[in-house]
């Protein structure tokens, strides 16, 4: 520990105000869709390796707070996502029955969406668009997450949360209820 150091402390007896942002920019369905985007190029993707058990994943996932963890293979490979409602669903004993695996021995590859079933939006296609455009993007999916993909480098770019729109939005937002038009989704938001 001699690397360290203790750094100095000061009494807060004199400070009461609390720095706020410069810019509070309100975001509205009208509002670039890039503004709910958790971007991989600024922040580290949260993910799991195919191996981790099922069990091991629902805790982690209850721990952090998160629904959605990409899953890759040991070589880092992205192979699908696996959400908190997959571990907790039929899934697992489906999972089961078809692998003869007892559940405590599953692992999230068992029970993850794989990749080849998944669709994602392009990050050119997302920068050009506004936040309603995604939520009905995302309600024609029906998925609480979409995925944002680099075409030009064929990696993945990021990801969209409905939760992380809601709190945006400071809204509820619903996407398990499939709107037809962006005029429901709109009077959705309005009555919330």
């Amino acid at each position: 520990m001699s690397e360290f150091k203790h750094l100095k402390t000061v009494p807060l007896a004199t400070i009461s105000r609390i720095q706020r942002p410069q810019v509070n920019v309100p975001v509205t369905v009208s509002s670039p869709a890039t503004a709910v985007l958790t971007d991989f190029s600024l922040q580290q993707p949260l993910v799991l390796e195919h191996t981790t058990t099922i069990d091991e994943a629902e805790a982690l996932m209850k721990k952090t707070h998160v629904r959605l963890k990409l899953v890759v293979d040991a070589r880092d490979a992205f192979k699908g996502v696996v959400s908190l409602a997959d571990l907790l669903s039929v899934k697992v004993m489906q999972a089961v029955k078809r692998t003869g695996v007892e559940r405590s021995e599953l692992t999230v590859e068992s029970v993850m969406t794989k990749k080849d079933a998944m669709l994602a939006v392009d990050i050119a296609s997302l920068k050009a668009a506004k936040i309603g455009d995604l939520l009905l993007t995302m309600q024609s999916f029906g998925d609480q997450h979409v995925l944002v993909v680099d075409g030009v480098d064929g990696s993945i770019r990021g990801l969209v949360s409905a939760s992380d729109i809601a709190r945006r939005l400071n809204i509820p937002v619903t996407i398990n209820e499939r709107a037809n038009s962006l005029a429901q989704i709109y009077q959705a938001v309005r009555q919330a």
